[in-house]
């Protein structure tokens, strides 16, 4: 049986909303989330998934976008409870997009199931799907990304790529990539990276007196990779392994910037939300340091 919740997000012409939704659960819990993007509007939704082990979250989203408007979406399953996520965006006016980074950690047997599709509809549409994460012990996930060209959509463009780092010898990974087309004049690429700790990212952690037991820690437990460093990878630190230092002028300004433990997009957060809500969240203190 599962508790629900409804969320429905409208930004009018011309405006621009960012909407944080921090999922908890000790069972099973189906959250569901509307977002129009009406013309010239621009919505960033970020999801943070802290669930409990042995709970199932249903994460239900459904995108539409007007002409010229955008959706921005961020998503950090990091969580130690079952997920399922299913998310369809429609891109149906001109010059309409989407914008969806996707980090996820798989611990012990944990399954995820990620689905995410997006139907180009409008002309000149946009899409970029990125996702990466990292799978240890027993771990079991699969993510399907579509990327689905409509009569009608001449001239759009569609990118999807994920990035899937496997710890363990029992891992499970699934990656399946779709594009479909039913119209001439569009570009779709697809890509997908897996395997298990190259040379090269070694090399990076060691050059800087990192080793690789300390480097698998920072990709996995972190969640995080190489220049992707950030202060909200202490989600994935319920044991309370990483010592955070701050240099004392950023905690001392009113705003602070960071990765959602992807490079290919930034934050814009109150400082004293990071001190005081996000860190009391996941239970670290800061260190203060004058350099």
């Amino acid at each position: 049986e599962f508790s629900r919740k409804q969320v429905k997000v409208e930004a009018a012409p011309g405006t621009r909303i960012t909407v944080y939704e921090q999922m908890e659960a000790e069972q099973h819990f189906h959250l569901h989330t509307t977002l129009v993007a009406h013309e010239n509007a621009v919505i960033r939704l970020v999801q943070l998934q802290d669930t409990r082990e042995g709970s199932l979250l249903y994460n239900q989203i459904d995108g539409h976008c007007e002409e010229n408007g955008h959706i921005e979406l961020i998503q950090m399953f990091v969580g130690r409870g079952h997920l399922y996520s299913d998310s369809r965006f429609t891109l149906q006016g001109d010059r309409s997009g989407l914008e969806a980074d996707i980090g996820y950690l798989g611990r012990k047997d944990q399954k995820l199931d990620m689905n995410l599709a997006v139907d180009h509809f409008g002309k000149h549409t946009e899409s970029e799907i990125n996702a990466a994460g990292a799978l240890m012990d027993s771990a079991e996930k699969i993510f399907r990304g579509t990327i689905d060209f409509k009569n009608g959509s001449s001239d759009s463009v569609g990118n999807e790529k994920e990035t899937v780092l496997m710890l363990g010898e029992n891992v499970v990974n699934k990656t399946v990539p779709l594009i479909l087309c039913a119209e001439e004049n569009v570009v779709g690429n697809h890509g997908a990276t897996i395997g298990e700790l190259d040379d090269e990212t070694l090399f990076y952690f060691e050059s800087r007196g990192i080793g690789r037991e300390a480097a698998e820690d920072l990709l996995a437990l972190l969640g995080v990779q190489p220049g992707s460093a950030s202060v909200l990878g202490l989600m994935n630190d319920p044991e309370h392994r990483v010592q955070l230092c701050f240099d004392r002028p950023v905690i001392e300004s009113e705003w602070f910037g960071c990765h959602p433990c992807r490079n290919t997009s930034s934050l814009r957060l109150k400082t004293r939300d990071v001190l005081d809500v996000f860190l009391k969240h996941t239970g670290h203190t800061a260190t203060v340091i004058d350099l």
